[in-house]
């Protein structure tokens, strides 16, 4: 099929090169507009309790976001100043006409203390949009409106994080596109000595970038996407592009010397070209285990992912050799000197070189030196045994931005978290302001003020502190019209009809070890009488984060081993061969997970990577490293077994194919390695801690997967396993070849050695490396 298609492109490479080139600049236009089409947030969880609270409690009083928190810093003077006090009253008001805005919730609206500074220098309003999809520009267009005489106005709130966040992000890809694409032309032209040679994986890399822009802006016309995907997108679309590019064009100057221009891309194609490929559906299919969790942040990297990655391949089997076919020899045009070194094929050459004489190193010793490196992975992953769960907010943010800057006063002067409180949702059979119900609910309110860590509850209670709950019973139980004006407006905050809520404010951050026990105990507390209760709120969304992660992982695991493993079976005909590489990928990822922690929850290299440790690592971190990964260790997996297979089938010994094998690929698995970290690397610069994370663990994760596991593990288990690498029961045999995978290389899967002394099948002398 893949030499089919080599011959298809060779012939028609004019014509696939002018649809190439009239479809780039349409997908270039139209996938610029993508930023504009993305959407924030993304991190709920549509079945979790604390989203259906969230949900519950909008529904009956109405939203209760902090859309915008508007601080506010007197110059002199105190806010009880008569004259800043009426004008943080009138600014107040103003607001609060907007048609926009649904609520305001201020000293001026409330009575409330909560929303003044312990010093009394400031003051706060928290306002909430009747429309949940209110943009920046609509904060903006309040900002006058918000202005008070003699006091200094700052904005924060869900909304300006969102848009900094955003911003954030946007800067970040572009300042890791300045960093990377540069790099990474250098590397290349180290690498191949030609200038043109080097310039075309990243002419690909550019293309996959674009092409998968503008698919994800059609999707977007039917479903939300992340701001995020497009990090995902730049990320993997340089570094596959480059990738397969790089593996596809070593092996076309491989082969030209013998075959001529023709045959050598055939060639290429037929056997690099078909590896590519099938690397890029394990990163493909890798990525699909993100559907499992019904968060949009995961479902749009895993879009992005496969969008980039399917493009990816789809270029370096088509775009690519149509390109060498018209450049044919001149691919090595504008020649570097003394840089770029060419293919070798003599077996001489082979035998002398650098990884040749480290695999027969490893295979003298591969007990040895399996335990050690398993050994050394293992104790480089033991810190991820402490690992501190967070989510997104407002500290990923740098100290320095306005949004950040406002909440970190709230938490510094005025009661600590009150802006992200737990939210309590209580929904009765029938009215909550009888006597009974008012009494069932100030029992269960005393209840939750008592736990450990709890600073205040807010309800129906404080509208009229220092009651008792005969004296609550008696007030609530009025008739509408018997109530103070104000008492009933705050009662419409707070409940009405069947339903009411509790803000029940924390002494910790939402991820700290209070607030998630506090989270479990509100969720155990026995409701009052006739009330059922749904618990939501920040914290209570990491704590389903958490518990959807553990309930849905194992499914995500199995999703993804099982498609691995038919696609690896697929490509070499063997079970054993998948069940190791399956094996290897969890010993580099174990790794990098320790290292996460061991960076940012320990706050270590804070200088030199530039942020801010919280003391905890994203919670998405492990399942998005996992997916993303173990996508790309099997990409030099496949490469790197793949030329040892062609080896094997020629010579029919394990030992010389595994020493040729990994001499023919170690140098071009390093390279694209170091190529994929840099690019990698770049984006780590983000100024988004989880972004940064997410490039740090996967750089990490490469470099160990590329170096330690590809040069020492996998030479050692491939000597101690022998031919046993390459079998597979006859019935799958019979079947692998049925469906014309092993045509390639003209042989079936190696059948099992025979029964007597064949735990480890006897090697040829005359060809043992050894």
């Amino acid at each position: 099929m893949f030499a089919a298609l080599a011959r298809f492109t060779i012939r028609y490479r004019w014509p696939v090169l002018i649809v190439f080139l009239i479809l780039f600049p349409v997908a270039g236009v139209f996938g610029g507009g993508l930023f504009s089409s993305l959407a924030g947030g993304g991190f709920d969880d549509p079945t979790a309790e604390s989203f259906k609270a969230e949900q519950r409690i909008s529904d009956r009083l109405g939203a209760s976001r902090a859309d915008v928190v508007a601080l506010y810093t007197v110059s002199s003077g105190t806010v009880d100043d008569p004259a800043t006090s009426a004008s943080l009253a009138a600014a107040v008001r103003r607001v609060a006409a907007d048609p926009a805005v649904e609520r305001v919730a201020a000293f001026a609206t409330t009575g409330s203390p909560q929303f003044i500074s312990r010093d009394r220098t400031r003051a706060f309003a928290v306002i909430t949009f009747r429309d949940a999809a209110t943009d920046a520009a609509e904060v903006e267009r309040l900002r006058p409106l918000l202005a008070a005489g003699g006091a200094t106005l700052s904005l924060g709130g869900l909304i300006p994080v969102d848009e900094e966040i955003g911003s954030q992000v946007e800067s970040g890809l572009q300042r890791a596109e300045l960093i990377a694409f540069p790099i990474t032309a250098v590397l290349l032209v180290v690498i191949f000595g030609s200038l043109v040679s080097a310039a075309v994986p990243l002419l690909l890399g550019g293309f996959a970038i674009m092409l998968a822009f503008a698919t994800l802006r059609i999707i977007t016309a039917f479903t939300d996407v992340s701001q995020f995907a497009a990090n995902i997108v730049t990320v993997l679309g340089l570094g596959l592009a480059i990738d397969y590019s790089l593996f596809i064009l070593n092996r076309y100057r491989e082969e030209l010397p013998e075959r001529g221009v023709e045959g050598a891309l055939i060639t290429a194609i037929s056997t690099t070209g078909r590896a590519v490929a099938f690397s890029g559906i394990t990163v493909a299919a890798s990525l699909v285990g993100l559907f499992v969790f019904p968060r949009m942040f995961l479902r749009s990297m895993a879009l992005g992912g496969i969008a980039v990655t399917l493009g990816a391949v789809v270029l370096a089997i088509t775009l690519l050799p149509a390109l060498i076919a018209v450049l044919g020899p001149r691919i090595d045009a504008l020649r570097v000197p003394r840089l770029g070194r060419a293919p070798v094929r003599e077996r001489a050459a082979i035998e002398n070189g650098f990884w040749h004489r480290v695999a027969v190193a490893v295979m003298r010793r591969p007990v040895l030196v399996a335990v050690a490196v398993v050994a050394v992975l293992l104790v480089a992953g033991s810190p991820f045994l402490r690992f501190h769960a967070s989510t997104p907010d407002v500290r990923v943010l740098g100290a320095e931005v306005e949004a950040r800057t406002v909440s970190d006063l709230i938490d510094r002067e005025f009661l600590p978290h009150q802006t992200t409180p737990h939210q309590v949702a209580l929904t009765g059979r029938d009215s909550v302001l009888t006597p009974d119900a008012i009494g069932a609910l100030y029992d269960y309110t005393r209840r939750v003020a008592e736990l450990p860590g709890v600073t205040r509850v807010d309800s129906i209670f404080s509208l009229a502190p220092g009651l008792d709950r005969a004296a609550y019973q008696s007030l609530y139980s009025r008739s509408a019209s018997e109530q103070d004006a104000g008492l009933a407006a705050g009662l419409a905050t707070f409940g009405r009809d069947n339903f009411t809520r509790l803000a029940v404010v924390s002494a910790g951050e939402s991820d700290a070890a209070v607030t998630q026990a506090q989270v479990k105990a509100l969720r155990a507390l026995p409701p009052p009488t006739g009330m059922d209760v749904l618990v939501g709120g920040a914290a209570a969304g990491l704590t389903d984060l958490k518990d959807g992660i553990r309930a849905r992982a194992p499914l995500m695991i199995a999703v993804i081993t099982a498609v691995m493993l038919v696609v690896l079976f697929l490509v070499f005909g063997s079970v054993t061969l998948p069940l190791k590489a399956l094996a290897m990928n969890l010993l580099s990822l174990t790794a990098s997970y320790g290292a996460l922690v061991w960076i940012f929850q320990d706050g270590r290299l804070e200088g030199l990577l530039r942020y801010e440790s919280l003391g905890s690592v994203d919670a998405t971190q492990p399942i998005l490293m996992f997916a993303i990964v173990f996508g790309l260790s099997m990409d030099y997996e496949v490469l790197l077994l793949s030329r040892m297979r062609e080896e094997y089938r020629r010579t029919g010994d394990n030992a010389l194919a595994v020493a040729h094998g990994l001499e023919k690929t170690g140098r071009l698995i390093t390279s694209a390695a170091a190529l994929l970290v840099v690019v990698i690397g770049a984006f780590a610069t983000s100024d988004i801690i989880f972004m940064k994370q997410l490039g740090v663990g996967m750089a990490l994760a490469i470099a160990i997967d590329a170096t330690i596991v590809r040069a020492l593990l996998v030479p050692a288990t491939m000597r101690l396993m022998g031919r046993w690498n390459w079998w597979a029961p006859a019935p799958l045999g019979r079947l692998w070849q049925r469906i014309g995978l092993g045509d390639l290389e003209g042989h079936g899967p190696v059948s099992a050695p025979a029964a007597a002394g064949a735990g480890q099948p006897r090697l040829h002398k005359r060809r043992d490396p050894l």
